[in-house]
Parts: structure tokens; C-alpha cells; sequence
């Protein structure tokens, strides 16, 4: 379908590709990875002709069509959001009109045979391109990425730029071209939206290029891996996942084979070196030194990263309740966002707010951070607690004229040069660069700047919203290990699962103006989701036979499904054991022991907690004598 060969791409400070040739069939699921800035987005552009290569050609088959989503969008419209996607296949409404202006025509000549045929043809081919459901489609689309269907009447131009980006990406998959090139698709989609793609993206039949910083996403939606690196691209088959591990491996065998040639070449420079002079051994010197002017040296695996340990000073150990809504109510005009919620906020909680678009998971972070007032009720702060707030638009609030190193330096005035260095390379910053302007810094560093500024002075409370965007891969394992080791208390609004996995303990979904909490991650979160009863239903006469037909499938998926609980039990189980210490540490508490109610709710939760404790306990069991 494109054939990238022999491409040569260079800017003035940098060369990005060289001598590149890349191959996308029909029917490829690719992820295309690589540090920023080296070369994904331009490689996209290449291959819609929005850039030139220096050099080589880009193949594209004629009779192809491709659907390009780029990172930003400008362009606005004054027609609804619903008429934009619709838009996109504008034969349908030529077909419309034609049908309707014929059939007009019918009626004042029901015998003409000529416009009888005709009308047939124009309803034929109005078929084939779904025309009677086409509206279903693209509301089906709309709704899937977020789109109530009031808001589907609503103007393009209305809508803030996060917001246009999902009409632009919902009119490329209700065009269905034959292959997707996508640039960062789920930046601006929350996490039902980017669950959603994830389904429809599954079922693709097209082919597609994505580039994405979203491990789960890119492990659920793509089977080869595109990696630029050093001016070239290796290919991976499989996930993200098998990537990372066939990498490394990889990484592994040339170092290895890259120490072998090393002593090799290092032996017979010796040798050289020590019977250079020696005419008996004259031939036997030719014939090496010949020998490392062929050689074909293996270059040292540059592309493997060390592992930077990210050490951030901790907060002092605050009050067990960090913060509590007492009877709060927030509406904005007359919708009403949460209505008489009542919270606690314990000490060392990191909490993932998750649910749907709209729920109200930002403007409750909003409230916490007491950048949003409250309706009504009381927000009561822990005696001393001191809070910072990570908003997703950090540019802003930093000065652009100040240094990175000037940055973390004057809130830490005691630090040594070396300390303050050290401290940013852990959040990769490092040698000349720390002398850069922040004004001159691109949005992924920004954010990684700012959290470094956060943690460099800890509060008790951190409350993030969507802390890993616009970030790469090492910048997001960078940012994960400085919040998964800060000992304080933590809320953060996040669509990267991956991400809330490694750094929650406890799950709170908004939703309907109230909140459900779970204590575990994200994967804890979806198991219990997954639990809730289903009211069976008695298999009709008419299905009997399709169920025995499918029973033998069925008993595959539940194995299948039992051994993939199996192996997530441990992590439940663990989770659970968790929550039951926090009761403990409750009941412990000599500032709680005149808290009648506190201690009660306390010893109902740990109660209730042990019962879900052994009835994991006993499914363990269950499933190990199952699979012994």
C-alpha cells in the first residue's frame, strides 16, 4: 500500500532519517515509537506529501485512501458537529437530493418507465453506501467519543480545540478510508472515550499507524511495532509489550556481541603492536592488520536507556484526615454536579478519580485544590496540611524568562549545584540543558518541569490532573516513578491506565453527582465492575441449539478466564490486605478513640473487607488445585 524507500530527512541542527525504507501492507497494525522529536509526526507528514524528504521516494497505491488525524487542529465551522461528520461522504446528500427531485418527477409521470429505472439505480447505490443508516452511524461514532446527543446539534465553532480534535478523529472513522495514520489520538479523550476507540480500533478491518505514549492502548490495538531510532527503524513483530521485551533481549545480544568484538579487536592490536618489528613474524602482522581494516564493527547498543532513579524529598507525616467534604453541593446554574457528598481524605491514599465525561472528576480535583468554590457544605482541611495543585495547562504558571536550573534552585536554596543537577536529571534535564528558558521548552517538558518544581517542595497533598499528557514513554516512567515513591497523599485525574495502575491504591468513580470508592487500582476497580450480577435469563427453545453448538467455545473462554484470574488474584488479594491495614491503623489511632462514629464506620469497612479477603482467599485455592 506505501513504500517509504531510501529516505533522507534532514534539518539544519539534525538529521532525522537516513537511507529509510519502510513498508506498510494491508491489513498492518502498527505502533510507531521513538523518543520525541525523533521523527514520528514528520514521518507522518511524508507520507500525506505535507513534507519532502531530502532524498528517496514515497510510494502511496493510487486506489488507496488515507485518514490522517495530526496532533493539533485549527480549522472551525459554524455547522453542527452531527453535519461535519455527515459531511464527510457527501455522495450520500447528492443521492438524497437526486432521489427526492426524480421521485418528484414520478409523480407526474408514474408511467415513465426511464425515471422508474433510474430511481431504481440511485436507490441501489444509496444502499450500497448505507444511506438509510448513515446518521445512526455518525451518531454512533459521536456518542462513542463523548458526544451527547443534545451537544450533536451544537456548531463546530462552539466547541474548545480538545473538543474539535474528537469531531476531526470521529470524521475520519465514520469515513472508514483504508488506512489511518494517527498522531497521538487519545491526548485530549477521557477514559471511556479512549476505551471506546480501543473497541472500534480492535475491530478495524482497515490498516493503521498510530502513534501513541499509551502502553495498554498501544497493546490492545496494534501486532507490530515501527521503532525510529538513530535515523533508521526496526521492526518489531507483536505488542508494545513484546516489543519492550524483544528489545531488550535484542539490546542485550549486541552489547554482548558488541564486548566480544571489542576484546577481539583489542587482542589483535597487541599483537600488531608487539611484533610490528619482528620479520619472522612479518606475514602474520599483515594479515591482521588486513584483517581490522575489514572488519565490520558492531556499534554499542546506544539505543538502551539506564534505569534514572527518581528521588524527590518527602512531606512530614500530616493528620490522618487529610481533608473531608461535609455535605457539599456544587451545581453550575442549574446543573447540579454533586448534591449533599460527604468524603474523607486519608492519609497516603492515592487515589485515581475515574467515570464518565461530564461526571464531574475535574471539578471535584477543582474543589480540592479550592480553585472551584463550593455550592454549599464545608471543605475541612487536616490540622497543617499544605496541598499543591498539577492543572493540565502549565505553561502559564511558570515564569518563561527564569532558567530550568534557576527554576528548582530559588525554591531550594539551600541545595548545592550538584544537588539541584542531580535532582534534574533524574526528571531528565540535564548538562547544558538546564540553562534553558522555559518559554523555549515544548509542552511534555513543561509538564515535567512543573511536577519536578512540585515534588522538589512536598506538600502533604498532591492533586493532578492528567499528569502523563504529551509525555513520552521514558518521560512517563519517569513521572510514574516519582509518584509511586512520594509517601504523601495523592488525587489525580489520569486516562493512562498503565499509569493509575502503578501509582493508586484506592479507585473513587464519579458519577451521577456522587462517588463509589474501591480500594485497589485500576485493575482491582475493573474486576469488582466486572462482578456485579447480572439477573440470568432461561435460554429460549430457539437457542437451545445455538448454546450446545457453542459449548465447547464457551469452555475454552472459561478456562481462559479462569487462568487470567488466577494470575490476577495475588495483586487482589494484596489490595484488599492493604485496605484492612488502613482500618487497622484507624482503630489504632488515639486521636480517633473518642470518634464513636469513625470507628465504627472503620470497624464495619474492616469487616467487610476481611469477608472479601477470604472469599478471594478460597478462590485462589479453588483455582490452584484447578490448574495444579
Amino acid at each position: 500500500m506505501i513504500n517509504l524507500h531510501n529516505i533522507t530527512k534532514s534539518y539544519p541542527d539534525k538529521t532525522l532519517f537516513k537511507s529509510l525504507d519502510l513498508v506498510i501492507k494491508k491489513g498492518s497494525r502498527v505502533g510507531l515509537v521513538g523518543p520525541n522529536g525523533s521523527g514520528k509526526t514528520t514521518l507522518l507528514r511524508m507520507i500525506m506529501g505535507e513534507e519532502e524528504g531530502d532524498h528517496g521516494q514515497v510510494q502511496i497505491d493510487k486506489k488507496i485512501t488515507i485518514g490522517y488525524l495530526p496532533q493539533e487542529i485549527t480549522s472551525t465551522s459554524k455547522e453542527t458537529i452531527l453535519h461535519e461528520v455527515l459531511n464527510e461522504i457527501p455522495e450520500i446528500a447528492e443521492l438524497e437530493t437526486r432521489i427526492e427531485n426524480i421521485s418528484l418527477e414520478i409523480a407526474e409521470h408514474p408511467d415513465d418507465q426511464k425515471l422508474l429505472d433510474k430511481l431504481g439505480q440511485l436507490q441501489a447505490e444509496f444502499e450500497r453506501l448505507d444511506g438509510w443508516s448513515i446518521e445512526s452511524q455518525a451518531k454512533k461514532v459521536l456518542g462513542g467519543l463523548g458526544f451527547s446527543m443534545e451537544q450533536m446539534k451544537v456548531p463546530l465553532e462552539q466547541f474548545s480545540g480538545g473538543w474539535r480534535m474528537r469531531v476531526a478523529l470521529a470524521k475520519l472513522l465514520f469515513k472508514k478510508p483504508d488506512i489511518l495514520l494517527l498522531d497521538e489520538p487519545t491526548n485530549h479523550l477521557d477514559l471511556a472515550s479512549l476505551i471506546w476507540l480501543e473497541t472500534f480500533l480492535r475491530e478495524w478491518a482497515g490498516a493503521l499507524v498510530l502513534i501513541s505514549h499509551d502502553r495498554t492502548f498501544l497493546d490492545k490495538t496494534i501486532n507490530q511495532i515501527f521503532e525510529i531510532d538513530h535515523m533508521t527503524i526496526h521492526v518489531y513483530a507483536g505488542n508494545y509489550s513484546s516489543y519492550v521485551a524483544e528489545k531488550e533481549l535484542r539490546l542485550d545480544q549486541q552489547a554482548a556481541a558488541y564486548r566480544n568484538q571489542q576484546k577481539l579487536i583489542a587482542e589483535t592490536e597487541r599483537f600488531i603492536e608487539r611484533f610490528r618489528y619482528k620479520d619472522s613474524k612479518a606475514s602474520q602482522v599483515q594479515s591482521r592488520v588486513k584483517s581490522l581494516e575489514k572488519l565490520e564493527r558492531i556499534l554499542p547498543p546506544e539505543g538502551a536507556q539506564s534505569h534514572i532513579a527518581v528521588r524527590t524529598p518527602q512531606p512530614g507525616r500530616s493528620a490522618r484526615f487529610v481533608a473531608e467534604f461535609q455535605h457539599v453541593d456544587k451545581a453550575y446554574g442549574d446543573l447540579q454536579v454533586f448534591k449533599n457528598l460527604n468524603w474523607q481524605l486519608e492519609r497516603e491514599q492515592k487515589i485515581g478519580l475515574v467515570g464518565p465525561n461530564g461526571a464531574g472528576k475535574s471539578t471535584l480535583l477543582k474543589m480540592l485544590a479550592q480553585t472551584e468554590s463550593l455550592t454549599a457544605g464545608t471543605l475541612k482541611w487536616g490540622e497543617g496540611v499544605e496541598s499543591a495543585y498539577f492543572a493540565q495547562h502549565q505553561f502559564e504558571a511558570l515564569p518563561l524568562e527564569e532558567t530550568i536550573y534557576n527554576l528548582i534552585s530559588n525554591d531550594n536554596p539551600k541545595w548545592l549545584t550538584t544537588e539541584v543537577r542531580t535532582y534534574l536529571g533524574s526528571f531528565l534535564f540535564s548538562g547544558d540543558t538546564v540553562e534553558k528558558k522555559i518559554k523555549v521548552l515544548s509542552g511534555g517538558e513543561i509538564s515535567r518541569l512543573a511536577l519536578a518544581k512540585m515534588l522538589s517542595t512536598p506538600s502533604h497533598l498532591i492533586l493532578l490532573d492528567e499528569p502523563t499528557n504529551h509525555l513520552d514513554m521514558r518521560s512517563r516512567d519517569v513521572v510514574q516513578e516519582a509518584i509511586a515513591s512520594f509517601s504523601g497523599t495523592m488525587v489525580c485525574i489520569s486516562h493512562d491506565r498503565h499509569f493509575l495502575n502503578a501509582v493508586t491504591n484506592t479507585i473513587i468513580e464519579v458519577d451521577q453527582g456522587s462517588i463509589q470508592i474501591y480500594p485497589g487500582n485500576y485493575e482491582y476497580y475493573l474486576w469488582r465492575k466486572s462482578q456485579v450480577e447480572v439477573e440470568p435469563q432461561s435460554p429460549t427453545n430457539e437457542n437451545i441449539s445455538k448454546l450446545r453448538r457453542s459449548a465447547g467455545n464457551e469452555e475454552y473462554l472459561d478456562r481462559k478466564k479462569q487462568s487470567n484470574r488466577l494470575k490476577k488474584l495475588p495483586q487482589l488479594i494484596s489490595a484488599c490486605e492493604t485496605a484492612i491495614a488502613e482500618q487497622d491503623s484507624i482503630l489504632e489511632d488515639p486521636g480517633t478513640a473518642t470518634e464513636y462514629e469513625k470507628i465504627q464506620a472503620a470497624m464495619s469497612r474492616k469487616e467487610s473487607l476481611e469477608d472479601e479477603y477470604l472469599q478471594l482467599l478460597e478462590e485462589l485455592e479453588t483455582l490452584q488445585e484447578l490448574f495444579a
